[in-house]
């Protein structure tokens, strides 16, 4: 299939293929699909779009580009990407010093229709499975990272390729019930976080494997656990002191002296120099962890576009994506379905006529 100076296509063109529309119009075919093994959603449905396009040539809020570690450019959507984007795109990256397999960072689109590229670099499939690793959860990340920081920039449509399957080996199939599955995992956990008026900055995390997994929306434990530890301080503080408080006599450590009392002046150069060093490294950490605080969510979801390019990778998905997002209408009738039906309302009344096959007449005189 060539995009060679295909159109600009805008979110309302790219909202002909939601899958209620697809379903709708029989184009995607749930009867001859992976059974369903989710409940059906009309608000989740309205929000998945399949297309084959060219990701380059789309005007939405963020695509994502299925990167490598050093985020220069390479081979596949990761060198379209650059070369439609320009020189200022690959400027930027030199900036991000790299990313590691599994995580995202974000740049503006530069040349491209989109306002933003979202860069994820997804597993290497054989170099995980020699390892004895598994890439699953690597790419299950590239999902979930690059929808959060879509979320924490303002993005609200976002499009994803198909990640990992190209050079670094991740068999299509395997790569395509990962990315449904995680996606329609996510969108379960924004509406919930919706639906019981989470805050915005409560990040969505994974909670680990299997078929049935779910991403849910946690707070952030660590600010909890450290107001609990400061108010039982707080308490214990405010607690006169008692008998029982005392230190046992076999506790006791070596009996100290006056001559043990007694410092050198290098004794305390060394003990001055010692907490300076400390308070040092203390300021330091604490400004590391301040840079490491991810800013809050800023905006929802609204749109998340599977864009693929080859027909391989389109049928994959019409296989694929009626397992996690079947259709919401009882009235879609699949072509499978409806040949069942027809077969069903063909009429065997015990009163119908076989046709009688007709005998050769005798030729006389022979």
């Amino acid at each position: 299939m060539s995009f060679r100076r295909t159109p600009i296509k805008s979110l309302e063109d790219l909202e002909e293929s939601t899958l209620t529309r697809l379903y709708a119009s029989g184009k995607l075919d749930p009867s001859i699909a992976q059974p369903a093994t989710w409940p059906p959603s009309p608000t989740f449905n309205d929000q998945v779009i399949l297309v084959q396009a060219d990701m380059t040539r789309l005007a939405i809020d963020a695509i994502v580009n299925a990167a490598n570690k050093s985020l220069l450019g390479g081979g596949g959507i990761d060198g379209a990407i650059h070369s439609a984007a320009g020189q200022g795109l690959r400027n930027e990256c030199y900036g991000l010093n790299g990313c590691e397999t599994g995580d995202a960072k974000i740049t503006k689109g530069y040349l491209l229709p989109a306002k933003h590229v979202i860069h994820t670099v997804g597993p290497i499939y054989w170099e995980h499975k020699d390892e004895g690793r598994d890439p699953a959860s690597l790419l299950k990340s590239c999902y979930v990272k690059s929808l959060d920081i879509a979320r924490r920039n303002g993005c609200k449509t976002v499009a994803f390729p198909c990640i990992s399957t190209g050079i670094y080996g991740y068999p299509g199939d395997k790569a395509a019930i990962i990315a449904t599955r995680t996606v329609r995992a996510y969108l379960e956990a924004q509406l919930e976080e919706s639906l019981f008026g989470a805050d915005e900055d409560k990040p969505i995390q994974e909670t680990g494997e299997g078929e049935g997994e779910k991403i849910v929306v946690v707070g952030k434990k660590e600010e909890i656990d450290t107001k609990e530890v400061e108010e039982k301080e707080k308490d214990k503080d405010s607690e006169p002191a008692k008998a029982s408080d005392e230190v046992p006599e076999g506790a006791k450590g070596e009996t100290v002296t006056e001559d043990d009392k007694k410092e050198t002046p290098e004794a305390r150069n060394e003990e001055t120099e010692d907490k300076a060093t400390g308070g040092e490294e203390e300021e330091g950490q604490d400004a590391v962890e301040e840079e490491e605080q991810e800013p809050p969510f800023i905006c929802k979801i609204e749109k998340v576009i599977f864009c693929v390019f080859l027909d391989k990778d389109l049928e994959l998905y019409e296989d694929i994506l009626p397992s996690f997002f079947p259709p919401a209408d009882p009235n879609i009738e699949g072509s499978m379905d409806k040949l069942a039906r027809e077969a069903l309302e063909k009429p065997t009344t015990s009163g119908d006529k076989q046709p009688v096959k007709e005998e050769p007449e005798d030729t006389p005189g022979l």
